[in-house]
């Protein structure tokens, strides 16, 4: 799996720099990921191939607990789409502008991690988190106990 992760950062500091950095060791092991940092959404390479889909991650209540976000990192794994492209931090009509036109069949699909409403570099730093927390839980790992 190739997890593709859009930010929209007001800020990026140096420490959530080193977090992330910390989690994409970790998750070497189970896929791979770029993180894009950019205030403005625009997708590089060819994304019309039909093997991508596209996930914003929202403030809001929380839409899944870590088993069932687990679920949802496994079917996209099981889907055959091999490029998940997660936005972060951009409002709806951002997605959709930057979807518009690229990939007709390809919806955007939304989650929320947490119930406060958080910047766009806590969200990233988290679904790096729970990325990691999927991946384990899918291993029969404990991390997330």
């Amino acid at each position: 799996m190739y997890y593709h992760i859009y930010c929209n950062p007001t800020q990026f500091g140096v420490n959530y720099h080193d977090a992330v950095n910390e989690f994409k060791k970790r998750l070497s092991a189970y896929c791979t990921t770029t993180l894009y940092l950019d205030r403005h959404l625009s997708f590089s390479g060819n994304i019309s191939s039909g093997n991508h889909c596209f996930l914003q991650i929202c403030s809001g209540p929380s839409s899944y607990s870590s088993e069932e976000f687990a679920k949802v990192i496994d079917s996209f794994q099981h889907s055959g789409r091999s490029n998940v492209h997660i936005l972060i931090g951009y409002s709806e009509a951002e997605c959709m502008s930057a979807l518009s036109g690229l990939c007709e069949n390809e919806m955007l699909s939304k989650c929320s991690l947490s119930a406060c409403s958080l910047p766009a570099d806590t969200l990233t730093l988290l679904f790096y988190e729970q990325l990691y927390r999927s991946y384990t839980i899918l291993q029969g790992k404990t991390y997330h106990k």
